[in-house]
């Protein structure tokens, strides 16, 4: 008996093809944030005032990664400013639209005390072009599997990017935020904690 149905493996679809393309677009979903996706601040006790990063309202984590150079730096070096800790790619649309707002404020408040760490999750030579292609002047630390540990560390156990922490001049961890930063935003965490 012959029939004109294709085979049953045709009409259903591949099952590791179908899981693989879920897996795909999981990630695509957490990998890159839109703007206001979260923002976690902690109160003057110190407790979160809204759950997510555990995080928030802790000492801040220290970490060694490599700098555009290929040296060796201390998270710690930044210990006495209010740092925004920003993780990014340079694959990421949503991270490369705040670059110029930190660029923007980093020159505005660095006299001050202010300064944005930008580890990239990414290769040396993208990100190494990406700073010089728009004057980036911030520190840039680069690293894989030991930045994205280090985001795991400060409450971003989804692997988000972009992804924010504000860290006062105490070294305590203030909002966390998940997603693209706006103007608004970052000039709040200015005022509150500059």
């Amino acid at each position: 008996m012959t029939t004109d149905r294709p085979p049953l493996h045709h009409r259903r679809g591949h099952p590791l093809l179908a899981a693989g393309l879920g897996c795909i677009a999981a990630l695509a979903i957490t990998a890159c944030g839109s703007a206001n996706d979260s923002t976690t601040t902690a109160n003057a006790g110190g407790h979160a005032a809204a759950p997510a990063a555990a995080a928030t309202g802790s000492q801040r984590v220290d970490f060694t990664l490599p700098d555009l150079n290929g040296d060796a730096r201390q998270f710690s070096e930044w210990d006495g400013d209010l740092v925004v800790l920003n993780f990014w790619a340079t694959w990421c649309p949503p991270c490369l639209r705040e670059m110029p707002l930190f660029q923007d404020r980093y020159a505005q408040y660095a006299d001050d005390g202010f300064t944005i760490v930008a580890v990239a999750i990414d290769g040396v030579d993208e990100t190494r072009n990406f700073a010089g292609a728009h004057a980036i002047e911030f520190p840039i630390l680069v690293g894989q599997a030991e930045a994205m540990a280090a985001s795991s560390d400060y409450g971003n156990r989804m692997g988000v990017l972009p992804y924010s922490v504000v860290i006062d001049r105490n070294g305590v961890v203030r909002e966390t935020h998940r997603g693209e930063v706006t103007r608004a935003e970052l000039d709040r965490w200015l005022r509150a904690y500059l």
